[in-house]
């Protein structure tokens, strides 16, 4: 399909149909008869639009709805994305990646994406059956180890290997990540703190403007430890609950798949998605449940010392996270506000327990070159 529709209103019986074939979701002699949509969640998002498609058929049928993401349809907001290649990276994990990984996701019927204008579609599995989990309630342990045990496979795939030409194109969270990320952190974080500044320990406070000055330095620090292709955004609106013989937890939006520091995805998971007295209370068993996890899936260069010192780099990294989310904190949005207060001070009392402002240089240059 040299064309694709780069919005909701350009869907047509046509193309679902020929979509729908050439994934193998419908039967030669059958044909989408019509079709509609509806906005999930508050439908447009900052990076893009998410639509449930409902299907009627002559003939037999196919599945009865898919999900359809669509790039925002505000050039800005789609610049954004297109500065870190969010669009083009889904669209090559699902083309090129996604059949070679046990990883418990969503299936996807087509994927394609315009480089020149950033206009993407990707067409998936409807999960029915599924809840998504509540990044604000946060998880439980016993939730953290089924997320934990979703993502293993992935990492295991390509622990300390990913020199892969199917990840030639792949974002790689060192130095070369920098330019990309830097104007997002430089932009927000200072009105975060106007915002949110009782989120965070006095003590991280007081290091915020260090840390933003040494962050070209821990990008690099990331690309020094162990490294594999990791989700990239394991927060709980990226994830679903199931039950009964499906998989308890399925990994969607694959938009930050990326190559880093192989501690990234639960350093993120354990710092953000957990309460912090959960956190506290679960965190040494949890990396161990990692690295046992990860043991049995055939990785034999992994120590307890290296996931300890590659969880704490990886957390004080993803701090930059919530500042920047806090930071373009929309104040019309209850619920945004009530997650970027949540995820704020769950990463800084992390940041604070650990320490981990120690890890930052005592002298840097980084705001230049």
């Amino acid at each position: 399909m040299s064309e694709f529709p780069t919005e909701p209103e350009g869907l047509s019986a046509e193309w679902l149909t020929e979509m729908l074939h050439g994934a193998n979701m419908l039967g030669a002699d059958s044909a989408v008869t019509g079709h509609t949509v509806t906005l999930i969640g508050e439908g447009v998002g900052l990076l893009g639009l998410v639509v449930r498609i409902g299907l009627t058929y002559d003939g037999a049928g196919g599945p009865e709805s898919v999900v359809i993401k669509f790039a925002h349809p505000l050039a800005a907001n789609r610049a954004i994305a297109n500065n870190t290649r969010m669009y083009e990276r889904e669209v090559t994990f699902f083309n090129t990646i996604a059949d070679s990984v046990d990883v418990p996701k969503p299936a996807c019927y087509f994927a394609a994406v315009i480089a020149e204008t950033g206009q993407n579609i990707v067409v998936l599995e409807d999960l029915f059956g599924y809840q998504p989990a509540d990044q604000i309630s946060g998880v439980d342990v016993v939730q953290a180890r089924l997320v934990i045990d979703a993502f293993v496979p992935l990492h295991a795939a390509f622990w300390n290997n990913t020199a892969q030409p199917m990840l030639d194109t792949a974002m790689r969270v060192d130095t070369n990540y920098v330019p990309a990320f830097m104007p997002s952190l430089l932009g927000t974080w200072e009105r975060c703190l106007e915002l949110f500044d009782y989120c965070i320990p006095a003590d991280v406070l007081a290091e915020i403007p260090r840390y933003v000055a040494s962050f070209r330095e821990l990008h690099r620090a990331m690309g020094e430890h162990a490294q594999t292709l990791v989700h990239g955004d394991v927060r709980l609106d990226n994830v679903m609950i199931g039950s009964g013989e499906q998989h308890p937890v399925v990994l969607i939006d694959w938009q930050a798949v990326m190559v880093s520091n192989g501690l990234h995805d639960l350093a993120y998971l354990l710092s953000q998605s957990l309460t912090v007295e959960c956190r506290r209370a679960h965190e040494t068993e949890l990396i161990e449940h990692y690295l046992a996890r990860m043991v049995e899936h055939g990785v034999t260069d992994l120590t307890i010392e290296q996931c300890w010192s590659g969880y704490e780099t990886g957390v004080l990294f993803l701090f930059s996270y919530p500042l920047i989310i806090a930071g373009a904190f929309d104040p019309a949005n209850e619920r945004g506000k009530r997650l970027a207060e949540e995820i704020l001070r769950r990463s800084a009392q992390t940041v604070s327990d650990r320490g981990l402002m120690r890890l930052l240089p005592d002298q840097t240059s980084l705001l230049g070159g």
